[in-house]
């Protein structure tokens, strides 16, 4: 089973603590995401081709202004990186880096994927957002467009009580290129807020492998709170949880 690694106080607000539905989890959705400094994630990418299918897993080391994407499979890529930063992607493999130029919205890279996901989750303008149910989770559904990307959506099932990604798609002019099944989300670090407070001070980072750790005390400990408090953190989530809630997306 996937290792589903995340930090609780980014991903465990309630949706019954945000008091206004959709449109209110929506902004937390957005406003939580947009504090990422780092993160680290793992994906499995279907890439739907006009004459065939690819299947990749990757992992990403996640900066909003500069990623690195590791081919994970299939074992033949295994190895092969690519670093994704202001439109721009160079691979890198047995220590030789190769411009690969610009990407296009249509024509995006693969290993662009995750990164592009993560800015739309960040800061896109959401054009589509509805609750739906994603093999027995509830989740918010949003389709997001970023700018200069015209005929391009990003769209992702957050898990509705902990605001983990479950599933994505990348469509060019309504046809699904990228279909992402997420399988680990580890947060590393988080932008400071900014000054007078406000949402992200001192929320902590993670790294190595106390993460799993971390985000468990974090929940020990974000606890007893009123349910209907507005911002209050779940203190029932485990890491546990979050295999399960990754286990029942996969199957």
């Amino acid at each position: 089973m996937r290792k589903a690694l995340l930090f609780a106080p980014m991903l465990m607000l309630l949706l019954t603590a945000c008091g206004g539905g959709e449109k209110d989890l929506a902004a937390d959705i957005q406003s939580q995401y947009a504090a990422l400094a780092s993160a680290t994630m793992e994906a499995d990418v279907t890439c739907h081709y006009e004459d065939e299918v690819r299947d990749y897993t990757f992992l990403c080391a996640y900066a909003p202004e500069s990623s690195t994407v590791t081919v994970l499979a299939p074992e033949n890529l295994s190895g092969i990186s690519a670093t994704v930063a202001d439109g721009t992607l160079t691979l890198s493999y047995d220590d030789i880096s190769l411009d690969a130029g610009m990407y296009s919205a249509a024509s995006i890279s693969p290993v662009a994927a995750l990164p592009r996901l993560m800015e739309a989750a960040a800061g896109g303008y959401i054009k589509e957002q509805s609750t739906e149910d994603l093999d027995g989770r509830k989740c918010l559904r949003l389709s997001c467009d970023l700018p200069g990307e015209e005929g391009t959506t990003y769209t992702t099932w957050f898990d509705e009580e902990t605001l983990l990604p479950l599933h994505s798609e990348i469509s060019a002019d309504g046809t699904v290129v990228f279909d992402v099944v997420w399988s680990r989300f580890e947060v590393t670090g988080q932008k400071a807020a900014p000054e007078g407070g406000g949402d992200g001070t001192d929320a902590g980072s993670t790294s190595d492998g106390d993460a799993a750790g971390d985000g468990a005390d974090a929940a020990q400990d974000g606890g007893n709170q009123d349910g209907g408090t507005a911002g209050a953190l779940a203190d029932t989530w485990t890491a546990q949880d979050e295999l399960d809630a990754y286990a029942s997306a996969e199957d």
